[in-house]
């Protein structure tokens, strides 16, 4: 069995954790999962959302090849470029370079 602990060890042990947990927040890099691109691509799908229902509401026609077709087929197209907009990563520029010079030389070079 073990001893009990003074008083003396508790704080101690206390203390010792709250400076490894401090050393890890500090460690811990808080960044936007969103880049300003796909908050710009988000806002771009919801435009195309409002204005497919403001077609539907203007065409008040339930036959009508607005809101039939036309709108539904924008709808669905919005929706997906909202999900692609989220999912979108840009390179950043080491790997744009990167790339380029891995590109440059695998080239066949000309003769």
């Amino acid at each position: 069995m073990s001893k009990p602990q003074n008083t003396a060890e508790k704080k101690h042990d206390r203390e010792r954790k709250k400076t490894t947990g401090a050393s890890k927040k500090s460690s811990l890099s808080l960044t936007m999962p969103l880049r300003k691109e796909n908050y710009l691509y988000i806002a771009i799908g919801v435009a195309v959302i409002i204005a497919s229902y403001v077609l539907m509401a203007i065409d008040n026609n339930v036959d009508g090849f607005i809101s039939l077709t036309l709108c539904p087929i924008l709808l669905i197209g919005a929706y997906a470029w909202i999900v692609y907009a989220i999912l979108y990563h840009p390179k950043s520029e080491g790997q744009k370079n990167s790339s380029s010079a891995q590109e440059a030389a695998t080239a066949p070079k000309a003769q």
